[in-house]
């Protein structure tokens, strides 16, 4: 699922700058996998999301070198994905990174993919220094060091807006981590995160049932991502089981706006707020949302 209108007027995709190649300062080539296709034949949008950390990731090794203080770790404390047009397989992608802004508190790096000649999606990343699973300030040698490679730019009004009150109505589930969730430090990777959340909406969307070639809707639609929020707050040894819950909250004509949480049974390590929009597949514009999802996911909306 990927792809779709805009679902809030101050997002990133309003800043004009971010869609421009020529306003990245790094540029890096990216081949999309066969295996990252969704049952639409779209970039599935946990594909997307891990084809930006990719981006993010080869400039972080291109501008430090060196690593961090000892047990200093830098890993996101936010991302914020928009999902501008579909993306396909083979055609190559490139990637744009440039850095808007750091300082004691987090590095805020901008990222683009581009393929055919267009956009079609936008990342931002809070990027923050965690030791002990906890958040804590980056160093001054950090901070000096990656100011050199500053390219201003104001933030997406969204970097600054809190996730809606989570609902008692949300839906949960254990889960059990794998070996390939954990990256090179021995922690959640971003995408394995993202995989997770991924999985707390779609499942859904099958009206609770369990066989995904279901999926796209019955009713004529399609589903798409238009946006995903994503804050993490611990960066922790992972425990053997994760308990997710998901949640519906607020449904408009033809969008859903979902609420995931993702903890160890006791502590939260992240949560995500996802922006789902029913599409016309002829059209490729939004669409009603069929009555039977709108009858199901009703029940679980935050009571009023």
């Amino acid at each position: 699922m990927s792809g779709a209108a805009a679902p809030l007027p101050d997002a990133m995709r309003r800043q004009a700058w971010r869609q421009v190649r020529e306003a990245y300062g790094l540029h890096t080539p990216l081949t999309p996998r066969h295996a990252d296709l969704d049952l639409l034949r779209h970039l599935n949008n946990a594909a997307a999301i891990g084809l930006h950390i990719e981006a993010r990731i080869r400039w972080l090794d291109a501008v430090l070198p060196q690593p961090a203080a000892e047990g200093l770790r830098l890993r996101p404390a936010g991302l914020w994905t928009d999902f501008l047009a579909e993306g396909g397989y083979p055609a190559p992608l490139e990637a744009g990174v440039a850095l808007l802004c750091v300082d004691a508190e987090a590095a805020h790096i901008a990222t683009a993919l581009f393929q055919q000649g267009r956009c079609i999606g936008l990342q931002h990343t809070e990027l923050a220094a965690w030791q002990d699973g906890e958040r804590v300030p980056l160093t001054a040698a950090l901070v000096q060091r990656l100011r050199a490679q500053e390219q201003p730019h104001p933030l997406p009004t969204e970097v600054h807006a809190a996730f809606g009150t989570a609902s008692s109505r949300s839906v949960d589930e254990a889960l059990a981590t794998r070996y390939a969730d954990l990256d090179a430090d021995g922690l959640l990777s971003d995408l394995a995160l993202a995989r997770y959340l991924e999985h707390g909406r779609s499942r859904w969307w099958l009206d609770g049932g369990t066989d995904p070639s279901r999926l796209p809707l019955v009713g004529g639609v399609d589903v798409m991502v238009a946006h995903i929020a994503m804050r993490v707050h611990r960066a922790a040894p992972v425990p053997a089981t994760w308990q997710l819950r998901t949640g519906v909250q607020a449904m408009g004509r033809s969008s859903v706006t979902m609420r995931c949480r993702l903890s160890d049974g006791a502590r939260l390590q992240a949560d995500s707020e996802a922006v789902l929009v029913a599409i016309d597949p002829a059209s490729h514009r939004p669409a009603p949302l069929p009555e039977a999802v709108r009858e199901r996911w009703s029940a679980l909306l935050p009571a009023a």
